[in-house]
């Protein structure tokens, strides 16, 4: 009972904990992260105010089904995408078990126009709310503008595009991301003599849709600048579309290594583990630091045989999963939501590398 008397409401919890509702719910149902410090004190008046989660009020609460659009990129079994999708299904489950009257409908795209239409599609089913990574500026803008004219609230997963006015953006900062690689790069490779050749390979199926990627080789660069470090590095940029035959990409990747292996490779995206397998078969006697991104299960065998030196994760799955909450705690709960909800950035060797949820 809160003090005058009624039944105790999450929103008595949070005002006397000095929180936001949403926080509070996630403590009461032990998902996503809140500080040790605030956890108990919420603790601490849950149990002083003897509260009981109100099951049955927020069924009812949620009868009206919630229509959710998803739109994101096509993707192989294994591929990075795999990942968020894997999140956005998890929340799916969890709420769909609690009460909630869910409607998902699923579109992909190939590339930017793909993108565009299936987005406007959206528009025409009515969703309630969009959870969609953009493909291109300019597809991405021609879009909102749309979903802005019709008060359609929609959230930017792994890529964001500043000034777009989502209800959020879940993910990582690429410019960040890519800085930090830099950092590890440097750390690793300033006591080899002389020069060092540094090569960053943005990899993509469509290589109109690297966003994040160029986002993050420009945090990349930016390090060694601001470190006035450009003297002892020399750097060299490729761009590769990949049509997943390893032999042809194994052909194009040894020719770019005629000139010399270099010293270390940053690969901006998740196909890293294509240059761990070209490597393998290229007989040099000298194999350079390596580092890309994401935890797909190709990846993490590349890092067990220590082919890949760090693999940096920005909780891809994570995503997903509050992508769904977020839209669920705005529309049905109408919550105010934070613009932007910010993932851990996380650097994976063999020593550390969780184990894969397949094996």
């Amino acid at each position: 009972m809160s003090e005058n008397g009624t039944h105790t409401r999450i929103k008595d919890i949070a005002a006397r904990a000095g929180c936001s509702i949403g926080t509070v719910d996630r403590v009461i149902h032990n998902r996503g992260k809140v500080s040790e410090s605030v956890k108990k004190r919420i603790l601490e008046i849950i149990s002083e105010l003897d509260y009981k989660p109100n099951v049955n009020a927020r069924v009812l609460a949620s009868k009206h089904p919630l229509n959710l659009g998803i739109l994101l990129p096509a993707y192989n079994e294994g591929e990075y995408w795999e990942l968020p999708t894997a999140g956005i299904q998890h929340a799916l489950d969890r709420y769909n078990e609690q009460g909630y009257q869910i409607n998902v409908f699923r579109l992909s795209y190939h590339n930017p126009e793909q993108f565009y239409k299936a987005g406007m599609q959206m528009l025409a089913e009515n969703m309630d709310g969009i959870i969609m990574s953009p493909a291109t500026y300019k597809e991405s803008v021609r879009l909102v503008r749309s979903y802005f004219q019709e008060a359609k609230p929609f959230i930017l997963i792994d890529s964001d595009i500043q000034g777009l006015p989502s209800l959020s953006f879940i993910g990582k900062d690429p410019v960040q991301s890519g800085s930090t690689v830099a950092n590890l790069t440097h750390k690793v490779t300033r006591h080899i003599p002389g020069q060092k050749r540094i090569w960053v390979i943005n990899i993509s199926k469509n290589l109109s849709q690297m966003y994040s990627f160029l986002a993050r080789e420009s945090g990349f660069m930016n390090y060694f600048s601001n470190k006035q470090l450009q003297e002892e590095y020399s750097f060299k940029t490729y761009e590769i579309e990949d049509r997943d035959i390893q032999e042809e990409f194994d052909k194009h990747f040894h020719n770019l290594l005629s000139d010399g292996v270099p010293h270390a490779i940053y690969v901006t995206g998740s196909r890293v583990y294509k240059i761990a397998n070209s490597l393998k078969k290229y007989k040099s006697g000298y194999k350079p630091l390596l580092i890309g991104h994401d935890l797909i299960r190709q990846n993490m065998e590349r890092v067990r045989d220590e082919s890949i030196d760090f693999l940096i994760e920005e909780e891809a799955g994570r995503q997903g999963y509050l992508a769904v909450e977020s839209m669920i705690r705005s529309i049905v709960h109408k919550e105010k939501i934070e613009k932007k909800q910010l993932m851990n950035l996380l650097i994976y060797t063999r020593e550390n590398l969780p184990l894969d949820p397949s094996e």
